[in-house]
């Protein structure tokens, strides 16, 4: 479910922010699954984001993906 009154154009101003951050994502994988993943978002393209996972991988999602919440990003401790 999407915030009320957010934009995608926010959401993407919201992650250009984090850019070579280092983020804690929680990714939903359905059906109540979940995975926790840490990184930093490397690359800000107009429809996807990279994430540089700590594993050395990248990962690509949408901005829909985090306007949906789908993919959140938390506080990295």
């Amino acid at each position: 479910m999407r915030e009320i009154g957010q934009t995608i154009s926010g959401t993407k101003k919201r992650v250009e922010q984090l850019l070579n951050i280092p983020v804690l994502l929680k990714i939903s994988g359905g059906r109540g699954k979940s995975a926790l993943y840490k990184g930093e978002v490397t690359g800000v393209f107009p429809a996807v984001f990279t994430v540089r996972l700590d594993d050395g991988t990248s990962r690509t999602f949408s901005y829909s993906d985090v306007h949906t919440r789908n993919v959140l990003f938390l506080k990295k401790q």
